[in-house]
C-alpha cells in the first residue's frame, strides 16, 4: 500500500480529471443552438402540452391549448405552425396542471434541444384565452418576427 501523501495525490488527481471530464461532457451535452435563419419559413412543431393532472372535466385540455397556441402563431409572419412534424426545427412544448379553478401551464420555445424561452402563466381557467394570448406574444417576440400584414396569405401545415 502506498504511503498517505502519495494515495492523497492520488485521489486528488482523480478528483481533478473527473471535474475536468464532466466540464468537457457538459459543454459536448449543452451546446450552442443552431442559429435562426435570417429569412425564409421558421417551421414550428407545437406538441400537446402534458397534463400533469389530468381533470375529467376537461379532457384534452393539453391538445386544445396546442391548438389555440397553432392558431394564434399563425398571425406572425415566417411563422409556420404545424402539428407533429419532424422536420420542424423549433418545438413549442410544455406542461399544464389544473387544479381547483386555475391552471398553470410551463411552455418552452425549443430549437433542436436548446431553449430559447421560457415562460410560466398561472391564472383561473376563464383567464386561459389571455394566458394563451401572452404565449403567442412571448414566442413571436422571441423570434424577433412581426405580425402579418392584412391580407398576407396563411400557409396551412
Amino acid at each position: 500500500m502506498p504511503p498517505a501523501d502519495e494515495q492523497l495525490w492520488i485521489l486528488g488527481g482523480l478528483a481533478l480529471l473527473t471535474a475536468v471530464l464532466g466540464v468537457i461532457v457538459r459543454s459536448l451535452m449543452l451546446g450552442k443552438p443552431a442559429p435562426l435563419p435570417p429569412d425564409g419559413p421558421l417551421r414550428l412543431m407545437v406538441r400537446p402540452l402534458k397534463e400533469l393532472k389530468p381533470d375529467p372535466n376537461h379532457l384534452y385540455l393539453g391538445a386544445t391549448i396546442a391548438r389555440e397556441l397553432t392558431a394564434g402563431l399563425k398571425r406572425f409572419e415566417r411563422i409556420e405552425p404545424v402539428v407533429g412534424d419532424a422536420r420542424a426545427g423549433l418545438s413549442l412544448e410544455g406542461a399544464v396542471r389544473k387544479t381547483g379553478p386555475r391552471v398553470v401551464m410551463t411552455i418552452r420555445l425549443m430549437n433542436g434541444r436548446h431553449a430559447i424561452w421560457r415562460g410560466t402563466y398561472d391564472g383561473a381557467m376563464e383567464d386561459l384565452a389571455q394566458m394563451e394570448s401572452e404565449v403567442v406574444l412571448n414566442v413571436a417576440r422571441a423570434l424577433r418576427v412581426p405580425p402579418r400584414k392584412a391580407g398576407t396569405p396563411v400557409s396551412v401545415s
